[in-house]
């Protein structure tokens, strides 16, 4: 159906309820009654009240500043509204019309703090350390200040503005703050400062809340409260710790209270709690007059009857001071504490006057006028108090004070006062009776003592009476009182007393009584004992008491020359030699001539010639120049020094002598055998180049020149120059032909000496019947020792020697020289060196005349290298020719024992021993041809070794040679490396530069192994002395075998330093220090290592076979360099070592550890020095490693000669845990050397 239009529909009328005219009416009177009921007013106040900051307040208020732009209360109202939303921007903005209005009154007041209120909300808004925070933080000061001076602000908002500074951190602020307020010219109320100052304080600004309380001081009208404000603000001041500025601060604003006490005392108690004891004193002063004024006034008013109060008893039962004793204290301290000693006494003594009872002023009063300079005020009050008081430190500083003010009465009373305690107290009693004898009154100090002595007896006080008695004359009382102690046990002083009293009375019998009857208790030292009873035995004669007495006076440093005297006087005929001592004593002691020519004649007398030299010696340079100007002085003081072992002195002496008397053939043989019997050989050899062509024409020279040449160990000359030529003359004289025989047996010709002392036996043998029977039995034990040494070794020669030295005995009990010479023979014939050594300690100590040959032999024959070199470094040229050889030899001196044997050959012509000592000389010498090969397992690695050395000498101090050989390598059960490069071949040039204190030795060469490297070695060994050699040597490229792989493929540079101190014949202790810089051998960086080593070793025996013990400690550290594993260097080695492994280059860095460990070792030297036997050596030891833990390391070997000019050893070794390969290593080594 289609749809019709509306238009076409008919038109209907509406139904109309009221006409419009009426609803226009209606309208317009709602309209009406709304404009009459709106609260337009109420609804603008509300708004400008409202602080929700909603949107709808603030469309509404811009709507309405639109209507009303001048108002200001709607513009606050729009700020707040914007601040309220945190608007600060808005706020600002619309707050600025209002500000550049500048407007007047409360509107103004409003504006600008509202404005500051902007400000503070959005500093606090804003997080710390913002931007614009920090913009804001700098603008607070100034806009605190401009905030502050906004007018018509109330003070509490100002304090509220100060209160912002304080916590602000802003304290300096805060008080430029304060000092601002001034509004309309009115005055701050005090309460401001004091609530400003509490705000200070609790920030810690303690001069300005001191300040502050000061300025409410100032303005405060009430006079207690400004003084409570005044010590407020000191307080707060001395509580800050400012102590000086509180008390300027006091003193510059004391003003009104200059008069008040307490403020006076608190300043006392200030200035010294600011160190200031002036100020401090300065205030008590003041404070002291303030007092006595407030004394002064308060007794008038109590004589008044006005304040009796004072009078009577305050607290604890005690009278009440009638001065302030708090005040009084503090002044006394202050002054004391200023160094013003006298006022501090008259503070003091003021007190002491006005409260005599009170025992602490007197005590101060005391002090003080000690430190015052009075004494004797001093001494009075100290006596009164100690009176009163008793007290011990009182009565000390009495009996201090009273001896030097000569105040015996009070000395007397305090002395009284401590013997009461001690009663037995000696040195009390005897300044008691001192000072009742000072006194006048030695009756009354008896008096007083025999009242002790009656109370208490004991013999401190009965000594004490004796002795006031003794002084006082009643020697009756002395005597009976020192007896009555005597009946209780003798004592050494008293009895000395008993006998002084005696003999005083002429009873020298009882004296001497009294004397002896207290012997029993006597010590040596008691000299004034020992005097008196010699004095008492020489009056009555008794020689032997006399003697025993006078030998102990004179060992006093107080003798005197009487005594000394008539000690040596009754000394000569009983006991000479006693005489001769005490006479050299009494030389020491009072020089003179004639002490000495007493001292020198009396042992001269005895025989006892070595005293004489001691006293000859002991000469000072004037007495030896007063002396040395006659020939028999010289020439005991020459064999004084013989006999002594100076040789030096004693040839100086005999070369005087021979000035004053230049043709005296005694004092040239004197001189000669001076020589000879020093084992001085070089004066010896000097004199006779000088001297012999002369001396020789005298004949009676010719038997010590002869001893002379033999003493230099050249027999042949002695033989051909003086003995043999006159052979004939002498045919007959027993002695000096068994002196030429003596020569030839030196010589060597051993056959002729026997056969010339067979005939000479025979010669003599029918004489022995002239000799006395002493003799003749000396002479058979002898021969009969001689004999059993050469057909009775062993037990059977023991025992005859052991019952010769027992009867060939000097009178004196010595044993004489040729029993001496006997026992040492004897020893060094059966070997015991240690027994040498022993009798030449026993019999001859460190004398220098002791037998060199014996000292020598002991030591070469014991293998001390350290004895042997020091005696060859002492007498060298002195030394048998036989012993110097061997002594150079074993020191390592070949140079030496090559000149040695060239220079005796000269002389010794047909010398056979001195030719094979030559010829073993030469042997260190020869050139060689060494041939080594060893076979090692390493650990996982096999490694073998060739090679052959030929040494040469170029000259001799210089030697060179040359090693020729290979090393091949092979992987034996190792899995870390795929490859193991050998060297084939090396070759090293090696030359040794040898100097008279050490060797030189360098070393050059090429080993072709993982690369080609050239190693360089200089190496300098130094002896410092005969035991002490250091060595130092600095290697480049040289090979490194800390671990397996530096073996294979690395090299090190390297500096060491080596010490070995042989200190004893057994003992020896070395020292090593390695730094080394680690490379591959194609140059690749590995790191560096430090290494130390310290070893003891300990010869149980030296000679061969030998045995060692050593302990050593060593520590290992390496600090590696960084290897980048891409670097070429480090490629090439991963591919060429471990290619098949995990490893790389980092595998040549060796690890770190500490060692220690024991071995002990037998002839191992072999290994390379020459034996012409076979025999075995061997070595075994233990050790700890801090890597690998416990090791050991074990070797056996054999080492001989098979050709005589050849040497070979063979040697098995095993170890493990050592350093460097911690794993098991084992090796097989054949050494093998030619001499030519």
């Amino acid at each position: 159906m289609l749809r019709r239009s509306s238009y076409a529909a008919a038109r209907l009328e509406r139904p109309r309820l009221i006409a419009p005219h009426a609803l226009v009416g209606i309208g317009a009177l709602v309209c009406a009654l709304l404009v009459v009921l709106y609260p337009y007013r109420e609804l603008v106040q509300y708004t400008i009240n409202a602080t929700r900051g909603d949107t709808l307040t603030l469309v509404y208020l811009r709507n309405l500043l639109r209507t009303d732009v001048a108002n200001p209360e709607l513009r606050l109202a729009l700020v707040r509204q914007s601040l309220a939303r945190r608007d600060y921007a808005e706020a600002r903005a619309a707050l600025a019309p209002l500000l550049a209005a500048r407007l007047e009154g409360p509107v103004s007041t409003d504006a600008n703090w509202v404005d500051w209120t902007i400000f503070e909300s959005e500093l606090l808004a804003l997080p710390p350390g913002s931007p614009r925070r920090n913009v804001l933080d700098a603008e607070l000061p100034e806009r605190l200040r401009r905030a502050v001076a906004i007018k018509g602000l109330t003070d509490d908002n100002r304090m509220s503005l100060v209160e912002r500074a304080l916590s602000y951190d802003q304290a300096v602020l805060a008080l430029e703050l304060l000092s601002a307020f001034s509004p309309d010219g009115h005055r701050v109320d005090p309460r401001l400062y004091r609530r400003a100052s509490a705000e200070l304080l609790g920030h810690g600004a303690y001069e300005g809340a001191a300040d502050l309380l000061l300025r409410a001081r100032r303005v405060e009208p009430d006079a207690m409260q400004r003084r409570s404000l005044f010590l407020q603000a000191i307080r707060i001041l001395q509580s800050g710790n400012l102590p000086a500025q509180a008390l300027d601060t006091a003193e510059r604003e004391l003003g009104e209270l200059a008069d008040d006490t307490e403020v006076r005392y608190y300043l006392v108690t200030l200035a010294r709690a600011a160190n200031r004891p002036d100020r401090a004193a300065f205030h008590a002063r003041h404070m002291l007059k303030l007092s006595l004024r407030d004394q002064l006034r308060r007794g008038l008013l109590a004589q008044a009857g006005i304040d009796a109060a004072v009078w009577r008893i305050a607290t604890g039962g005690g009278p009440e001071l009638p001065f302030d004793d708090r005040i009084y204290t503090l002044g006394f301290e202050a002054f004391i504490g200023n160094g013003e000693l006298a006022d501090a006494q008259r503070v003091a003594a003021s007190a002491v006057r006005q409260a005599p009872d009170d025992m602490v002023w007197r005590e101060r009063l005391a002090t003080s006028s000690e430190w015052a300079g009075k004494p004797d005020e001093a001494l009075q009050q100290w006596l009164i108090l100690a009176q009163r008081t008793g007290r011990e430190d009182a009565w000390d500083a009495v009996l201090r004070l009273a001896p030097s003010l000569l105040d015996d009465e009070a000395l007397l009373a305090g002395l009284r006062h401590r013997i009461a305690r001690v009663p037995d107290d000696a040195r009390l009693l005897t300044e008691i009776i001192a000072t009742y004898e000072r006194l006048g009154r030695p009756r009354d100090g008896i008096g007083f003592l025999q009242d002790i002595e009656r109370r208490r007896p004991s013999p401190v006080v009965r000594t004490a009476l004796a002795d006031l008695a003794e002084r006082a004359g009643d020697i009756d009382l002395a005597l009976v009182t020192l007896q009555r102690m005597e009946q209780d046990g003798h004592d050494v002083h008293r009895a000395a007393r008993i006998a002084a009293l005696l003999t005083g009375r002429g009873d020298f019998d009882g004296a001497f009584a009294a004397m002896e009857a207290a012997r029993g208790v006597v010590r040596d030292d008691d000299r004034d004992y020992w005097r008196f009873y010699a004095a008492l035995a020489r009056l009555r004669q008794d020689d032997e008491r006399a003697r025993e007495a006078l030998a102990l006076i004179t060992r006093y440093d107080d003798v005197e020359t009487f005594e000394q005297a008539d000690l040596v006087e009754l000394l000569r005929d009983v006991a000479p030699l006693e005489a001769a001592r005490e006479a050299e004593r009494g030389w020491h002691r009072f020089g003179g001539r004639d002490w000495l020519m007493r001292a020198l004649g009396l042992y001269a007398w005895q025989g006892r010639m070595q005293d004489v030299g001691r006293l000859i010696g002991a000469l000072t340079p004037a007495q030896q120049a007063e002396f040395q100007l006659h020939v028999p002085f010289l020439q005991a003081r020459a064999q004084w020094h013989q006999d002594a072992g100076r040789m030096a002195e004693a040839m100086a002496d005999f070369t005087a002598a021979l000035v004053i008397e230049p043709a005296s053939s005694d004092l040239r043989s004197a001189l000669l055998w001076l020589l000879i019997d020093g084992n001085d050989t070089r004066q010896l050899r000097e004199l006779l180049r000088r001297h012999e062509q002369a001396w020789a024409r005298d004949e009676a020279l010719h038997d010590v020149l002869a001893a002379a040449w033999q003493a230099l160990s050249r027999p042949q000359v002695a033989l051909d120059r003086y003995l043999l030529p006159r052979f004939a003359a002498h045919r007959d004289d027993f002695l000096w032909m068994m002196n030429v025989a003596d020569a030839l047996e030196q010589n060597q010709d051993i056959d002729r000496a026997w056969r010339l002392r067979e005939r000479m036996w025979r010669m003599e043998r029918p004489k022995i019947g002239t000799l006395a029977s002493d003799d003749i039995a000396q002479l058979q034990r002898m021969a009969r020792v001689r004999l059993a040494r050469a057909q009775q070794p062993g037990d059977a020669s023991h025992a005859l020697l052991r019952e010769v030295l027992r009867m060939d005995r000097a009178p004196d009990g010595a044993w004489l020289p040729a029993a001496r010479e006997l026992a040492l023979s004897w020893f060094i014939d059966h070997g015991e060196y240690d027994a040498v050594r022993g009798f030449l300690w026993h019999q001859y100590g460190r004398a220098l005349n002791r037998p060199l040959w014996a000292d020598i032999t002991a030591a070469l024959g014991q293998g001390d290298v350290a004895s042997v070199g020091a005696l060859l470094e002492r007498w060298d040229e002195r030394l048998p020719r036989y012993d110097r050889v061997n002594s150079a030899r074993m020191v390592g001196d070949l140079r030496l024992a090559q000149t040695a044997a060239f220079d005796t050959m000269d002389a010794q012509r047909h010398d056979d021993p001195l030719h094979l000592q030559l010829s073993d000389a030469m042997l260190d010498y020869a050139d060689r041809f060494d041939l080594d090969i060893a076979q090692r397992e390493l650990g996982g690695i096999d490694e073998r070794q060739y090679s052959t050395t030929l040494e040469l000498a170029l000259a001799p101090d210089l030697r060179m040679s040359v090693e020729f050989g290979s090393i091949s390598r092979g992987i034996g059960d190792s899995t870390d490396f795929s490859a193991v490069p050998g060297e084939s071949p090396y070759l090293l040039g090696r030359l040794a530069w040898a100097h008279d204190d050490g060797t030189t030795r360098i070393t050059l060469g090429q080993r072709d192994g993982f690369e080609t490297i050239h190693p360089f070695a200089i190496e300098r060994e130094q002896r410092i002395d005969k035991r002490l050699t250091a060595t130092l040597g600095i290697g480049l490229n040289m090979p490194a075998t800390e671990n397996l792989g530096l073996r294979v493929a690395g090299m090190r540079d390297e500096a060491e330093l080596r010490t070995d101190w042989r200190f004893s014949r057994y003992d020896r202790v070395g020292l090593q220090l390695g730094a080394y810089r680690y490379q591959a051998q194609n140059g690749l960086d590995i790191g560096r290592g430090r290494l130390w080593q310290a070893e003891y070793v300990h010869s149980i025996r030296t000679e061969l076979p030998d045995l060692e013990a050593s302990v050593y400690v060593a520590g290992y550290r390496f600090s590696p360099s960084g290897i980048d594993a891409t670097d070429a260097r480090a490629v090439e080695l991963k591919n060429r070592l471990f290619a098949t492994s995990a490893l790389d280059a980092t595998a040549l860095r060796p690890e770190g550890y500490n060692l220690q460990g024991l071995r002990l070792t037998h002839n191992v030297r072999l290994l390379r020095d020459y034996t012409k036997a076979i025999r075995p050596f061997g070595a075994i030891g233990v050790s700890n490693n801090s890597e690998a833990g416990m090791g050991y390391d074990v070797s056996l070997g054999v080492a001989g000669s098979l050709a005589g000019t050849d040497h070979f050893s063979l040697a098995w070794r095993q170890d493990k845990g050592g350093g460097g390969l911690f794993s098991r290593t084992t090796e097989i080594a054949l050494h093998y050397r030619l001499f030519f």
